[in-house]
């Protein structure tokens, strides 16, 4: 619906016109009526017309001066005028405002009614096209960032568009990019736990990508998620220099690390050199590549610059040419003999790094042998590798699995710690000397929680070799025996103090009071509250 703006000196003809005219019939909601030009402008201000009628000859201010004036607050504003002269200059200056039409006094109200049809027709056509203009700008700005992320990678990965800048300049500038000036790049490759799926995955990225956003000046840096599980990080600058790109690799490592510690990945940082011109870039997104690659040699939690990734040739020079497998039959003796020590680990991981073949493959089928290796001497004394520590299989899929040397390194050098401290013991027949130091920990611990796992770490035994032992000494679980140990604590102190019941489950290792009445009660017949009415 319209709004109307009378603008008539005659009194007869101006209340003619806004009282007998059936202005809502035609879809004009609102009619306001002003005295001269001065008026007229005055309402207007206030009124925002989307329609003026107007007189072309008034004392004050004419219509046209007045239409001049309202065209600066409502560009959108129709004119329509009127006069009694038929003069030709009336008719240009009326047309220099872009006056809709022109009425001939005596205005004929059907003549009138038409052009006011005709008019609020054309005002719906203007708005209808107005709304879907702002819808289609609306939705661009939308997905501007989605827009931009999609055309900078699918330029930086794929190279495409390189032979063409002058048209890459083009849709950069269309999507708001300036692709001019000086550029580094960061690749953000994200790692989350195996049994993630692909929704927790998203879920990650997203809120690594909104922490990086809200970090980096929107005005130098692009921040955008790329295919897989990788976030890149455009830094661009039309200054040469190295200080602000220097800050902002600074603030986002360490938005990253602090991120992590709450959200469960582990990271891998590549950059780039500093490029200096468009061209370069897919370039630079492959130094980012091999930066963080590197992943593989020094492990997660790693800010690498493609500038440090050449290799040093001091490795083959320190390390002599060793036969990998040679260097295998040596650890696996040393730990069959309980004399196993990471450093002989060490020593493999440095043969196997000068191995003149060596890619991340050759790494893991160099591990699967030896461990294949170890079994097989295991077997041979009599013993067996899943019993001292893991199965072999589980072994071999957790190498298969891993993406870092570090991580291969650290899970190996476990294994044969394990089986090295069995070996050990066995030849001092030290499994008496074991079980009694688990049984002092349990009777001085109790209070607190006590997992195999952490039992496991405190004498240097397997969680599943430690199970076994202790149910073959003492004829019953370590946790059957823990529990035992908690309830007849816990009887003690419903006999002989006044604490409360949940009190007691606390000071006996039961932080869940109602777990604490369950595990009494399976094994009491009776609960807490029961037991000390019985004993009261």
């Amino acid at each position: 619906m319209a709004k109307l703006l009378i603008v008539e000196d005659n009194d007869f003809e101006r209340n003619a016109m806004q009282h007998y005219i059936d202005w809502d019939i035609m879809g004009i909601r609102q009619v306001e009526a002003a005295f001269n030009g001065l008026d007229g402008l005055e309402k207007a201000t206030t009124f925002m017309p989307d329609i003026i009628i107007s007189d072309v000859m008034m004392p004050g201010m004419n219509g046209i001066e007045m239409a001049k004036n309202i065209m600066r607050l409502c560009p959108h504003a129709k004119f329509i005028f009127s006069s009694g002269h038929e003069d030709v200059r009336l008719l240009q200056e009326a047309m220099e405002v872009r006056a809709y039409h022109y009425l001939i006094k005596p205005i004929k109200q059907e003549e009138l009614i038409s052009v006011i049809k005709k008019t609020t027709s054309i005002l719906i056509d203007e708005k209808l096209t107005s709304i879907a203009h702002n819808k289609i700008i609306e939705q661009f700005h939308d997905n501007l960032r989605y827009l931009q992320s999609r055309f900078l990678e699918d330029f930086l990965v794929s190279g495409k568009n390189t032979h063409d800048m002058k048209s890459l300049i083009v849709q950069a500038r269309d999507l708001q990019l300036n692709m001019v000036g000086m550029y580094k790049l960061a690749l953000i490759e994200l790692d989350v736990d195996g049994d993630t799926d692909v929704f927790q995955l998203s879920d990650v990225l997203q809120v690594v990508l909104h922490k990086l956003e809200s970090a980096c000046s929107p005005k130098h840096v692009y921040v955008f998620k790329s295919s897989g599980n990788c976030i890149i990080v455009l830094l661009h600058s039309l200054v040469k220099g190295e200080e602000e790109g220097a800050r902002t690799i600074d603030d986002i490592d360490r938005e990253i690390r602090l991120l992590s510690e709450t959200v469960n990945y582990k990271f891998t940082i590549g950059v780039s050199d500093l490029v200096a011109n468009v061209e370069e870039l897919p370039n630079a997104y492959r130094q980012s590549r091999v930066a963080a690659s590197r992943k593989i040699k020094l492990g997660y939690g790693q800010l690498v610059h493609f500038s440090a990734c050449q290799e040093p040739h001091s490795d083959a020079l320190e390390t002599e040419q060793q036969d990998p497998k040679a260097a295998i039959a040596q650890l696996i003796d040393a730990a069959m003999k309980g004399e196993y020590s990471e450093a002989d680990l060490d020593r493999l991981v440095q043969v196997m790094r000068v191995d003149p073949r060596r890619n991340w493959a050759r790494f893991q089928s160099l591990f699967i042998l030896l461990i294949s290796n170890l079994a097989m001497q295991l077997a041979g004394a009599g013993e067996s590798l899943g019993r001292i520590a893991e199965e072999e299989r589980e072994i071999y899929e957790h190498i298969l699995n891993a993406k870092t040397i570090p991580d291969v390194t650290q899970y190996t050098n476990n294994i044969f710690t394990s089986i090295s401290s069995y070996m050990e013991r066995k030849k001092r027949n030290k499994d008496d000397y074991i079980i009694n130091e688990i049984l002092t920990i349990l009777n001085q611990d109790y209070r607190h929680p006590i997992t195999l796992i952490s039992l496991s770490e405190r004498v240097y035994l397997s969680p599943n070799y430690l199970r076994i032992l202790f149910k073959e000494k003492m004829k019953i679980s370590i946790q059957e025996y823990l529990t035992n140990l908690r309830l007849n604590k816990a009887k003690e102190l419903l006999r002989q103090t006044r604490y409360k019941i949940h009190e007691i489950g606390e000071m006996v290792g039961y932080e869940n009071s109602t777990y604490f009445n369950i595990v009494f009660k399976n094994y009491m017949k009776m609960t807490p509250g029961e037991y000390r009415s019985k004993f009261k």
